[in-house]
């Protein structure tokens, strides 16, 4: 009965968590809180993957775990964004966003075959700009979330080698909206100068859609003090569907819409990346370990979103492409932890990522720049066996200072033109139970 209560009671959190899961992406869109006790060691987690979290990390490390674990866990993101340029400062309006992860994993036959499952939040983006501030014209507000169940698989052939796989199902959606230089298309429309008193006009575009992917790992424990881990995601295309939606248009620009209204059905196609992870990690005595990961991101999957509008003319037909031309990023994470007693552990990482955002399609919703994150955490047991435990991590994610000069905006006088400072911070907790 308590372990149905505590799987109910986990069930509960776990649903009122994900209420809001949106979060200022920190490497490109993707999410790095999966698990606070990986996060507290920099995410270098591949080749030692030796709790529930490997269910995302490597899968080929739930061979590693001798009875059921459950692992109930959210993280607690704050970013902070700064924009100064043509004669403007303004802050980015965000809040606390909360992303949660599950995950449960049991073995099957003792060391030899395990499965398990995860529910996590890898990508999200969240953020306001003021509505009549300088990017306006670009974006104003903007929500994305995508979530993963996982179900996994592992097979230990060989006492030094595990190998693992798993299905992921994406769901997604989005929230995008920005205003409208009502004025200027009506003065292009018509050939006549620019007024400058006319009001705004409003666009708000809501998509969803889901994906199916898959994902891979290998375990090769070398020595009882030296493992190497491969993990690989693969890319899932996401076909969204939803509604594009205009207001208070006005004058030559009603027009062309039919009213000061307008909504038509929209589709696009946008694809998660590809993913390589390549770890080496060395123990020493249980006492203490060490950990060292570099990841591949296939981000050039981000090129080009193209809309198809079930309702259409030529003004929104001039703006079906959007052009992000990414590219490819490595990252790097360094991580470990030491053993105080059977009960406390302590942990700390670094981590550096790769901006895949070019100069060129830089916008204020993604305002990224290569990243340093710097973490620390514990973890503690308690409980007969110690089968009850709890994990935490914090960190700060420094990003380099961005200069931009580039041609997003100019077309609606919206340049976003600029300096751009970014810092953000990021606690995360999982509550452990072994059955």
């Amino acid at each position: 009965m308590k372990r149905l209560s505590f799987l109910y009671a986990s069930i509960l959190i776990f649903s009122l968590c994900g209420k809001n899961v949106l979060a200022q992406g920190t490497s490109g869109l993707n999410n790095p809180t999966l698990g606070a006790s990986a996060l507290a060691q920099g995410n270098a987690f591949v080749a030692r993957a030796d709790d529930p979290s490997a269910i995302y990390f490597n899968p080929a490390g739930l061979t590693q775990l001798q009875r059921p674990q459950l692992s109930l866990g959210a993280s607690f993101v704050l970013p902070f964004i700064e924009y100064h340029g043509n004669d403007v400062s303004e802050d980015m309006d965000t809040k606390i966003n909360t992303i949660p992860n599950m995950y449960f994993a049991s073995p099957i036959i003792e060391n030899k075959l395990a499965a398990g499952i995860g529910i996590n939040v890898p990508y999200g983006l969240q953020g306001k700009w003021d509505g009549d501030g300088f990017s306006r014209y670009v974006v104003t507000d903007f929500n994305l979330r995508i979530i993963n169940i996982n179900p996994t698989i592992t097979y230990k052939p060989f006492s030094f080698f595990s190998v693992g796989a798993g299905l992921d199902y994406y769901y997604a959606n989005t929230d995008i909206g920005r205003h409208i230089n009502v004025g200027l298309i009506n003065s292009t429309l018509t050939g006549t100068p620019i007024d400058t008193g006319t009001p705004d006009g409003l666009q708000d575009v809501e998509m969803h859609g889901d994906a199916f992917g898959y994902n891979t790992g290998m375990l090769f424990n070398i020595t009882p003090s030296h493992s190497v881990g491969i993990s690989f995601r693969s890319k899932a295309d996401i076909d969204f569907k939803g509604k594009l939606k205009l207001s208070e248009l006005s004058g030559a620009t009603t027009a062309v819409f039919g009213s000061d209204d307008f909504d038509t059905r929209t589709t696009t196609t946008a694809t998660i990346p590809e993913m390589l992870s390549l770890g080496y990690a060395y123990k020493h005595n249980n006492l203490w370990s060490i950990e060292a990961d570099v990841q591949w991101t296939n981000w050039s999957r981000f090129d080009v979103l193209k809309y198809d509008f079930e309702t259409t003319n030529a003004l929104l037909e001039t703006n079906k492409e959007d052009v992000r031309n990414w590219h490819n990023t490595l990252s790097f994470s360094l991580g470990g932890e030491y053993k105080l007693n059977e009960a406390l552990k302590v942990r700390g990482g670094y981590t550096f990522h790769e901006s895949p955002v070019p100069g060129d399609t830089f916008e204020p919703s993604i305002p990224q720049s290569s990243r340093h994150g710097l973490f620390t955490g514990l973890g503690y047991s308690w409980g007969k066996k110690l089968n009850k435990g709890i994990d935490f991590a914090y960190g700060a994610v420094f990003y380099e200072n961005r200069n931009v000069n580039n041609s997003v905006g100019d077309t609606v006088q919206g340049p976003i033109d600029g300096h751009y400072d970014l810092i953000t911070h990021i606690m995360a907790i999982n509550f452990n139970y072994t059955f």
